[in-house]
């Protein structure tokens, strides 16, 4: 591997998945590898290739067609799209963290100035439900498939 090029069976070893697979993705055109120097006929795949594999993998384990795949992938080809989906899972990382931040501190909380941590906890309670409504809104305005 060098900078972030890889062969084939170099991807297909970082991605968990078989070299077939990888050739199948490419020919189905989910994967768009390049070719350095055209005499050698060598696919390199790069960093791009695989934020794609990881989401194919992430719609596969979801029982998502490969028409269905295809479509997301060709929609998050758009920009704006993208940036959504990133911004989509960013939120859902970050929904995590403050999840195992509040069971680690669920203890001590419970020892701590109960009157505060009320107040605290029911000013988060507000906004996350606030959040809540909004991913709620957002879900029934997109179309299943």
């Amino acid at each position: 591997m060098n900078n972030g090029n890889f062969t084939i069976g170099e991807f297909s070893r970082v991605m968990g998945v078989s070299p077939r697979t990888i050739d199948f993705y490419t020919r189905q055109g989910l994967l768009h590898p390049r070719q350095p120097s055209p005499g050698h006929g060598y696919r390199h795949y790069d960093e791009g290739d695989c934020q794609r594999m990881g989401l194919i993998k992430q719609l596969q384990a979801k029982k998502y067609s490969l028409q269905e795949i295809r479509k997301i992938l060709e929609s998050s080809s758009n920009p704006k799209a993208s940036s959504a989906v990133e911004a989509m899972e960013r939120i859902t990382m970050d929904l995590e963290k403050l999840r195992n931040i509040v069971l680690e501190n669920l203890s001590s909380a419970k020892a701590a100035n109960i009157a505060a941590i009320r107040t605290i906890a029911t000013d988060a309670l507000q906004k996350a439900t606030g959040l809540c409504a909004l991913l709620v809104n957002l879900l029934q305005e997109i179309p299943l498939h």
